[in-house]
């Protein structure tokens, strides 16, 4: 398991006696900001999944459609298109779960 994690360790925890640092797995998406990057909001992040979350459900339509019409015989990238457009649509839905549940929260929440 070692070969697999990033040798870029994340700074280590305070405030946690034992406890050990995180290493990125490569392939992950890096959340931190480059140089000059501004901070990106909630907000942005959400639309940008949901755009990519769209372009993937898009682009596994138009493989299933071309392999059920003959003109593509690869089952297999197919097959992976609809699988990535369905983990991602898995995901985004879990996030706007998790959001109307905390709005829920704090709406139950007496001032």
């Amino acid at each position: 398991m070692a070969d697999i994690i990033n040798s870029s360790p994340l700074p280590p925890p305070s405030g946690f006696p034992g406890a050990r640092t995180v290493e990125r797995i490569p392939g992950t998406p890096n959340l931190t900001l480059g140089e000059g990057e501004e901070p990106r909001s909630f907000g942005d992040l959400l639309k940008s999944a949901l755009s990519e979350t769209n372009r993937l459900q898009f682009e596994s339509d138009l493989k299933s459609r071309a392999l059920l019409a003959g003109e593509s015989r690869n089952v297999h990238e197919t097959m992976v298109a609809l699988e990535k457009a369905g983990i991602a649509f898995r995901f985004v839905n879990q996030v706007r779960n998790r959001a109307v549940e905390a709005y829920r929260e704090i709406l139950r929440m007496q001032l």
